[in-house]
């Protein structure tokens, strides 16, 4: 694989994440945006200085938390929305969470696919595909008590296997 395509790879995994990351800091939707554009070609233009043993994702925000406080220090006369603590605060919490969300998607993921078929196809139904309860049981010809308490069982379900396999190290 060539730099261009590590590149897009990794970013593309986490440019969503390095967005809201912004959005958090930069309240204004059109401000938000610029910065993360800028932040995406300064990524895209020292993506040769990024340690691959490192965390994009946090390398990323770092970049990003710079140029938020950069772009504050641009319209100077408002005030700034926010300490350096604070926005170092908001970079700590989203390591923490960068850590540790990898290893519960990969264990829902699998005890989403030791699942029955039908339970999949509720769940598909559900939230791939955003419906409703009442349009999920006009699909499957059943009632709406009983798809809400079908997916309340298959959630439960899915709780306690990620439960198990976080605890056992599996994921």
């Amino acid at each position: 694989m060539d730099q261009h395509e590590a590149f897009l790879c990794r970013f593309l995994k986490h440019q969503a994440e390095i967005r809201a990351f912004i959005g958090s800091l930069v309240r204004d939707h059109h401000s938000c945006d610029d910065v993360f554009q800028e932040v995406s070609l300064i990524l895209w233009r020292s993506f040769a200085r990024y340690d691959p043993g490192h965390s994009f994702g946090a390398w990323a925000r770092g970049i990003a938390a710079k140029k938020v406080m950069q772009s504050w220090d641009k319209v100077g006369r408002q005030p700034v929305p926010l300490a350096p603590e604070a926005i170092q605060a908001v970079l700590d919490a989203y390591d923490r969470t960068e850590n540790t969300s990898l290893p519960k998607a990969d264990a829902l993921h699998q005890c989403v696919e030791r699942l029955p078929e039908t339970q999949r196809q509720l769940l598909h139904l559900r939230y791939a595909d955003s419906l409703k309860l009442d349009e999920i049981a006009g699909r499957l010809s059943s009632t709406v008590a009983a798809v809400h308490k079908a997916l309340t069982r298959v959630r439960a379900r899915l709780h306690t296997c990620v439960e198990r396999r976080l605890a056992v190290g599996e994921a």
